[in-house]
C-alpha cells in the first residue's frame, strides 16, 4: 500500500512540474512577443510570474526525484 502512494506522489509531482513548466512557456511567449498594449510594469509582473512558476516547476521535479528514490530503496528491499 505505501508503495502505491509514493509512486503516486512521484507522478503528481511530475504532472505539476510538467504543467508548470508549459504555463511558464506562455508566459515568456507573452511578453517575447511585442505588444504595445503591455506597459513596462505589466511586462514586469508576467517575468516575475513566470520566473516564479519555473521556481515552482524545480521544486516539484527535486521532489518527484526524491518520491522516486525512495520508491526504489523500498523495491531493493
Amino acid at each position: 500500500m505505501r508503495k502505491k502512494k509514493v509512486k503516486s506522489l512521484m507522478e503528481d509531482y511530475k504532472q505539476f512540474a510538467f504543467t508548470l513548466l508549459s504555463v511558464s512557456a506562455f508566459l515568456y511567449i507573452g511578453t517575447v512577443i511585442p505588444n504595445e498594449g503591455l506597459g513596462m510594469d505589466q511586462n514586469t509582473m508576467m517575468m516575475l510570474a513566470t520566473c516564479g512558476f519555473l521556481a515552482a516547476a524545480f521544486f516539484c521535479v527535486k521532489r518527484s526525484l526524491k518520491y522516486k528514490k525512495q520508491l526504489d530503496e523500498m523495491e531493493e528491499s
